[in-house]
């Protein structure tokens, strides 16, 4: 009786971002930048370095966070929770926020492009459509 032996080999594929990579790419995306070759070039870093951190082969310093957070419309706490899990403990209890609310924060902010009597308006429209849904909150807070 004969036994074949086959050997595979294993061909290294490019690893998917999984944790900061995915959330640096989205926030670019959210942010409105096409690429984040656009991103790295606003922010003044090279393009090369924000592939790295997308990639997740290193991650941003703290000084790179404090440049970039702001033109994502996010926190350095944020940025810095998000980059940095593994040094902060337990943060099973924190809650990120939405892409949508930090988009909201970035057009309503002061320096936004959208003039302040659109700001205005946005402002009226999302305090209406959220009216209802802030007294189930607050029931589910008290209770």
């Amino acid at each position: 009786m004969e036994r074949s032996v086959r050997y595979h080999l294993r061909v290294s594929q490019p690893r998917e971002p999984v944790g900061f990579g995915v959330y640096l790419r989205d926030a670019i995306h959210h942010s409105g930048f096409m690429t984040p070759t656009h991103f790295a070039r606003t922010v003044g870093t090279d393009p090369s370095v924000v592939l790295r951190w997308i990639s997740e082969e290193q991650r941003p310093t703290i000084r790179s966070i404090e440049r970039i957070a702001p033109v994502l419309g996010r926190t350095i706490n944020e940025m810095i929770e998000a980059a940095y899990p593994d040094r902060l403990g337990d943060q099973a209890s924190v809650v990120q926020p939405h892409p949508l609310a930090h988009e909201l924060t970035r057009m309503l902010a002061d320096d936004s492009p959208i003039s302040a009597v659109d700001r205005q308006a946005l402002i009226s429209v999302v305090e209406r459509t959220l009216d209802p849904y802030r007294r189930d909150m607050r029931r589910r807070h008290t209770a």
